[in-house]
């Protein structure tokens, strides 16, 4: 039986309906709020320095507890009943948020919601590495996003063209959004419920969830995984670093409305959404390894474009190439990591390298945030964040080009030359058609 048959099999086997509908409902709800709390933070008096803690404790808090959440979800043996319990309690979680007051209760808020929620996170990982096969994993990975994204979209439209008519404090304009949010987590966990899971073989000892010897063991036998984890963290750290200045320069320089704000998530979800079924095809027929390296490096035309921006219009060009980058780029990554992480130890790795990451995240966005300040304070506004916004494209290029020590664990049936010759090659057929 071919590679592709058996994908076709396992996938006939596991039904992935609730998945999607999950990922609608879910991404529809975080859609109508997620986009705006930096924004949110701003608007009740955040400084760039205040903006770096926020933006490092949005990285820090959703990884802080992943690896005892991954562990205890392979030892159960299940990873449906803690995706289940982390939406719910990360749904709950927005209800605080109508009345915080400051950017530092909105700080608190958000990282204690991440932390409940992050349960979730490597049990989904997981979910989707065990009930799809190899060869299906770029497709199935980029159809399950898309339908995430449109969810996402739609809901970041809709509210930010609320938010521009509701009148009075910042709180009362993020009222509905927020009660959006909520209603539907907590719909989407529901959904999870008809998910029909197999028991699996727990290799894990009997130490307890926070014991590191499992998981340094497993990481310590696995070079490719070490290998990837050092690299997204080189590359992590100067990317993260221009994070907390990007609301700053489309709230303070630019002036954006949130109606604008939304549509800079919006284009760059759309150009997404339409390309994905591709790049699942691509990362599933060229392999992971070339694409992750074209991702990372064309990521730092990001800060290039916010360092230049004079208008908002400039900042949906780079969520134009942004959304293109991503419609391959964020498949490749999910599934090289699938690929180089083992099924029983699945949750646990994915999760180890979340923490990781998730750290350096914190370091790198804590970093430009101070930077940001500092340069702000020394030069004035524009030219501070720009030159934030230099550095932390500089280590992009540094970063990115570590990615070409990575090994690709298996092999794949055609090259990214063919794929784009073949598309080329299409192209006068097409025109003649249209």
């Amino acid at each position: 039986m071919s590679q592709n048959q058996e994908g076709n099999k396992s996938e006939n086997t596991a039904d992935l309906r609730p998945l999607y509908i999950r990922s609608v409902v879910n991404s529809f709800g975080s859609g109508s709020v997620a986009p705006f709390l930096s924004a949110y933070a701003v608007k009740l008096g955040a400084s760039a320095s205040e903006m770096g803690v926020f933006q490092s404790v949005s990285n820090l808090a959703p990884n802080l507890m992943q690896v005892p959440w991954g562990r205890l979800s392979d030892k159960l043996g299940r990873r449906v009943p803690l995706i289940v319990l982390g939406s719910v309690m990360a749904s709950v979680m927005w209800i605080p948020l109508m009345f915080v007051a400051s950017a530092n209760q909105l700080i608190v808020v958000t990282g204690v919601q991440a932390v409940l929620g992050s349960m979730a996170i490597p049990a989904w990982t997981a979910l989707i590495g065990d009930l799809v096969h190899p060869s299906s994993k770029g497709r199935v990975t980029a159809s399950i996003n898309r339908s995430a994204g449109v969810g996402s979209l739609l809901a970041t439209l809709a509210a930010g063209y609320l938010m521009i008519w509701v009148q009075g404090s910042v709180q009362q304009i993020f009222l509905i959004p927020l009660l959006v949010a909520a209603l539907l987590g907590l719909g989407s966990s529901v959904v999870m419920l008809l998910v029909r899971e197999k028991a699996r073989r727990n290799n894990l000892s009997s130490r307890s969830i926070f014991s590191l010897h499992d998981v340094t063991k497993s990481v310590r036998s696995n070079s490719n995984f070490m290998r990837f984890c050092t690299v997204s963290c080189i590359f992590g750290f100067f990317m993260s670093m221009s994070w907390p200045l990007f609301t700053l320069t489309s709230v303070d320089v630019l002036n954006a409305s949130m109606l604008e704000i939304a549509l800079i998530g919006v284009v760059q979800g759309a150009v997404t959404i339409a390309l994905q079924p591709f790049g699942g095809r691509l990362v599933d027929r060229v392999g992971r390894r070339q694409l992750i390296i074209i991702y990372r490096l064309g990521l730092v035309l990001v800060p290039a474009f916010y360092a230049l921006a004079t208008s908002v219009l400039h900042l949906y060009i780079a969520s134009v190439v942004f959304g293109v980058l991503v419609a391959f780029g964020d498949i490749a990554m999910f599934a090289y990591l699938l690929d180089i992480t083992h099924e029983e130890f699945r949750g646990t790795l994915s999760a180890f390298f979340n923490l990781v990451t998730g750290v350096v995240f914190f370091v790198g966005s804590l970093v430009g945030g101070y930077l940001g300040s500092y340069f702000i304070g020394t030069f004035g506004l524009a030219l501070g964040l720009q030159v934030v916004y230099a550095i932390s494209a500089i280590g992009r290029i540094v970063g990115g080009l570590t990615y070409t020590t990575i090994r690709e664990p298996f092999q794949y049936p055609s090259t990214l030359r063919k794929e784009l010759w073949q598309v080329v090659a299409k192209i006068p057929s097409i025109w003649e058609r249209g």
